[in-house]
Parts: C-alpha cells; structure tokens; sequence
C-alpha cells in the first residue's frame, strides 16, 4: 500500500497535518510577555508616578491656578 506513511526510525509515529498545530510559535510568546510587562508598567506609573496630567507641561502660576484676565487689575 503505497499511501500509507512510513513510520520514523526512531519510533515516534508519523506528523500529519490532521494532528493540529504543534504549539505557540516562540515570537507569539515573546510578544505577549513583552505587551504584559507594558501594561505593568504603565499601571506602575499611574497608581505611583506622581502627578500626572495636563497640568505638568504648563508654567506654574503664583494663583489658584488661573491667570489674570487682560484689562483686569489685580489688588
């Protein structure tokens, strides 16, 4: 019977593609450990990082945080 496959040497039975996949490819992995350690970090950063926001890139001011309007004199 010229269909049959012939078993390996070795013992092991033979690899078909109706076994399914072998298992997760090395990059998939690396990937998703990478993408975990991220998101670690940036929870890390959020819950422990200081201030944060819109209000870190602007110029302090000597008020309540707002500055005087034009035509406005101030006491």
């Amino acid at each position: 019977m010229a269909d049959e496959p012939v078993p390996p040497e070795n013992g092991e039975r033979p690899v078909s593609l109706r076994d399914g996949p072998v298992g997760t490819p090395r990059w998939v992995k690396i990937f998703g450990i990478v993408a975990a350690i991220v998101i670690v970090l940036i929870v890390v950063m959020l819950l422990f990082g200081g201030d944060h926001g819109p209000g870190r890139h602007t110029a302090p001011t000597g008020g309540a945080g707002h500055s005087p309007s034009a035509g406005v004199d101030s006491p």
